[in-house]
């Protein structure tokens, strides 16, 4: 259960999905746009070759179901930034064991681990993650309440689902040879 808004609600898979998708496509637009902004030329950021970035979806779910107890700004905003930063750079040591190169390096950035998480990006997820758990999700969620039924959202998740895991096995695949 997480609390939203001073109320309870159960969270069920289908929804924690939905969320997950949502943030996926948002992390994956930023991305896409900043990198295709900076070089001068269309770059589809992220593993998949589908329009998502996991890694900011499960990011950003990770934000809203643990950060229900902050109460100001400035706790959301360090808890954000840690949730982001931890995940990163487990996803990098994760993602290079497994595939033999980085996907990102912040080693020419200030206050950098290992190039895989810096001090900017961190300060950047923790603005980020307030706006979207404070403002930007609420929004979502009651766009969802009233021109989804339960029901349209599970058969809408089942082709989502279907599609992202086709994306994940070609993905690897084409990654592997």
């Amino acid at each position: 259960m997480i609390i939203v808004k001073e109320r309870v609600k159960a969270l069920n898979l289908s929804t924690l999905f939905s969320w997950f998708i949502i943030y996926s496509y948002i992390g994956w637009l930023y991305e896409t746009m900043y990198c295709s902004f900076t070089s001068g030329k269309f770059v589809n950021r992220g593993f998949l070759y589908g329009p998502v970035c996991p890694i900011y979806g499960a990011s950003i779910l990770l934000m809203i179901l643990l950060t229900g107890r902050c109460r100001n700004a400035m706790s959301l905003f360090l808890s954000c930034a840690l949730i982001a930063s931890v995940l990163e750079y487990v996803a990098s040591i994760g993602m290079e064991l497994v595939y033999g190169r980085r996907w990102w390096d912040y080693s020419d950035k200030f206050l950098n681990i290992n190039g895989r998480i810096c001090l900017g990006a961190a300060v950047l997820f923790g603005v980020c993650g307030v706006v979207i758990v404070r403002y930007l999700h609420p929004l979502i969620i009651r766009y969802m309440e009233h021109n989804f039924t339960t029901n349209m959202i599970r058969k809408i998740n089942v082709c989502l689902l279907a599609l992202f895991i086709f994306d994940n096995l070609v993905s690897i695949q084409m990654s592997l040879i």
